[in-house]
């Protein structure tokens, strides 16, 4: 019969005996009790015999475990030993499995493959792996034992990635998997490839490979920076190659580009909703060098139409065509693309490891799917979206001068 009740169990303390204190049992029946420690806890212990066997359960500590849970508990235990079950037998096969799980998990398995890829690949490409499993899989599927993770797990993290517009990620975070499950399955982790039974085309929306290319090597990125500034040709296209790194915006975006979209004093460019691809108007802070560049280029085209004019007329844009050969100019047009400003901007900020994605996409005018996340991240990101670009800005300016490599 139960005699505990919730004052009894609050009130409870050790005993004293022989002027020592020690342990008291407040006994509430079955063989459940309440111990009042000397050392000040209070455990709740059930006491009982299967097979001849004494056996002691530790259910938890109080207050976090209360008198009418602990009750609970005790009813579930008391069940189990009348099929023949041993709850101290079954809480120690939950030990032993979670050690296990620990051991095997998939965040454990991964980083592990990391390490023996350490000077196989590039320093580089091991921290984007790094940083696409921490903030992709380690969430959803780090604490899971590789071995109980299925495709529909796998499936379901490549789509979110789909879902958020990089559809290419989401392929080679595919063949990411691939790689470290057959580690995996070398080292007797796994007995099967799940991986291996994805078909990337039915499972995932198909892409085209439009990878622009781009620099990423600080060297020579500085060499570019650096080619740039002694281009002899049409003034708005050197100009606009100048202050194209600083805005990593689309070639259509910045040859278009109006005076009236910029505001010189509070350092803010904003593009507006029907010249983005994604029809959102899109705000850019603009650094210390892109507000240079823009104040001398003013005085020459600030009664032309577009900031950025061709050099045949002051009420036309520059060509994607006239970029591209200026780059060819410069003999990078086989290394970098206008575009692919956007791509070395992006890759440089993730493996810089320093800032949110959701932040570098924010900036890339990547669209997050979920409309009100969305409305809310364009909020709340503007300090962090200015605190990248003059990091950025001056991750640029290091490398021209030699200083970041």
């Amino acid at each position: 019969m139960a005699t505990l009740t919730a004052p009894t169990v609050n009130n409870a303390k050790p005993q004293i005996i022989d002027g020592v204190l020690k342990d008291k049992r407040y006994p509430d029946g079955g063989g459940l009790y309440l111990m009042a420690t000397a050392k000040g806890g209070k455990l709740w212990r059930y006491n009982f015999s299967l097979d001849s066997k004494k056996y002691v359960y530790s259910l938890g500590k109080y207050p976090a475990l209360s008198l009418k849970d602990a009750r609970e508990i005790h009813k579930e235990l008391q069940s189990q030993i009348a099929k023949g079950i041993n709850p101290v037998e079954e809480k120690q096969k939950e030990k032993l499995e979670k050690q296990r799980i620990e051991k095997n998990s998939f965040k454990e398995v991964a980083e592990d493959y990391l390490k023996k890829q350490n000077g196989q690949l590039a320093p580089s490409t091991l921290k984007k792996h790094k940083r696409a499993l921490e903030r992709d899989f380690y969430p959803r599927i780090g604490k899971m034992a590789i071995d109980k993770i299925t495709r529909k797990d796998l499936i379901a993290i490549a789509t979110a990635v789909q879902d958020r517009g990089a559809f290419e990620t989401a392929h080679r975070l595919l063949n990411l998997c691939n790689q470290i499950w057959r580690y995996a399955l070398q080292h007797d982790k796994v007995t099967h490839n799940v991986v291996a039974d994805i078909d990337k085309k039915i499972a995932l929306k198909g892409f085209q490979n439009t990878k622009y290319k781009t620099i990423t090597e600080p060297k020579r990125i500085g060499e570019l920076l650096n080619a740039i500034d002694t281009y002899t040709g049409a003034y708005t296209t050197k100009h606009l190659l100048r202050l194209l790194p600083f805005v990593f915006v689309r070639s259509s975006n910045i040859r278009f580009a109006e005076w009236n979209e910029f505001d010189l004093i509070n350092k803010v460019w904003t593009i507006p909703a029907d010249k983005m691809k994604s029809r959102v108007e899109h705000k850019i802070p603009l650094c210390t060098q892109a507000i240079k560049i823009l104040e001398e280029v003013y005085p020459y085209t600030q009664d032309a139409k577009y900031v950025f004019h061709s050099p045949l007329s002051r009420t036309r844009p520059l060509t994607d065509v006239a970029v591209s050969a200026a780059l060819k100019r410069l003999d990078f047009g086989d290394e970098i693309v206008p575009h692919g400003f956007r791509s070395m901007f992006s890759t440089i900020a993730y493996e810089s490891g320093k800032f949110r994605g959701e932040v570098i996409e924010a900036l890339l005018s990547h669209q997050d799917t979920n409309k009100v996340r969305s409305a809310y991240n364009r909020a709340e990101y503007s300090d962090e979206k200015r605190e990248l670009v003059e990091w950025y800005a001056d991750y640029l300016e290091g490398v021209k001068y030699g200083k970041n490599y």
